[in-house]
């Protein structure tokens, strides 16, 4: 596998204008898992099929504004004693004019995204609740990790999207297994889906590998959040944040190929559970 996920895997950034608005109080990875339905109905075996893929082949980002910051109703946790779920529905937000989000996927979708961007950029119109909305592709970028280090000793992770992580230990424990969400982000909890999706046959060595190999900074218990978004009607936690990881010295040239593979592929298909809701964006960067 080392080696090869840029070549598995392609991640894609595709800019949109809105010019009618609309009004929402729900997390708008939402609606772009519905721009993309409407775009190629085929998409909506893939999202929502009754045969169940995990982890799924596919996934999105909320809407981002022009600074690469998610756009969804929250409430961000700046002081965790005063800390409650809030008791009301979020303020709505208007949507109108330039936005992108980021398509991550399975290269075998390749024929089915081409569909989409045919549509977008054609101009697509559709029903999101209340709304007739209109939208259009004005730009589309690859997003190449040619340039991701092969030697480092530090990652930085910006979970950009409310995260939940996967427990690996789950599997591990080979128990029946009731699945929890997980939210401290520790370096087994955060990429546990990649090492699985990737390194399946050797999961366990990966997970104690990262575990072991990826030494995080105090200063994250200062960097990383905990913020409420508004899915369904219910406000939910997840985090966002800053963190840093030193790596322990003295790996392996092997271990530090993988390790590189899982970040290239959490930059690509995103990290935790809920990618393919638009959860779980997050940029690595390494040196």
């Amino acid at each position: 596998m080392t080696g090869e996920v840029d070549k598995m895997y392609k991640l894609v950034k595709i800019k949109v204008n809105i010019p009618t608005p609309f009004i929402t109080n729900d997390y708008t990875g939402k609606f772009v898992k519905t721009v993309l339905i409407n775009a190629n109905p085929d998409l909506q075996e893939v999202f929502e099929g009754k045969k169940k893929v995990q982890p799924k082949p596919m996934r999105v980002t909320s809407l981002l504004d022009e600074n690469n910051e998610a756009v969804y109703p929250k409430h961000i946790v700046n002081r965790f004693e005063m800390d409650h779920k809030p008791n009301l529905p979020p303020k709505p937000i208007t949507i109108k004019g330039k936005f992108s989000f980021y398509l991550g996927y399975d290269m075998s979708l390749e024929p089915e995204v081409s569909k989409v961007m045919t549509s977008l950029f054609s101009g697509l119109q559709m029903k999101y609740g209340e709304f007739n909305v209109e939208l259009k592709a004005i730009e589309y970028n690859q997003v190449e990790f040619d340039n991701f280090p092969s030697e480092f000793s530090q990652i930085k992770v910006k979970l950009i999207t409310p995260s939940m992580f996967k427990d690996p230990f789950e599997k591990l424990a080979d128990l029946d297994r009731v699945k929890y969400r997980r939210y401290l982000p520790f370096p087994a909890f955060i990429f546990s889906t990649n090492v699985f999706e990737i390194f399946r046959e050797t999961y366990k060595r990966n997970i104690i590998r990262l575990s072991y190999g990826l030494l995080e900074s105090h200063n994250n218990l200062n960097t990383v959040r905990k913020v409420w978004y508004y899915y369904d009607g219910k406000w939910l936690p997840g985090v966002v944040g800053y963190l840093k990881f030193f790596v322990r010295k003295g790996l392996r040239k092997e271990v530090m190929n993988i390790f590189r593979e899982i970040f290239i592929h959490a930059n690509i298909m995103g990290v935790g559970t809920g990618r393919a809701a638009g959860f779980g964006f997050a940029e690595i960067t390494a040196k």
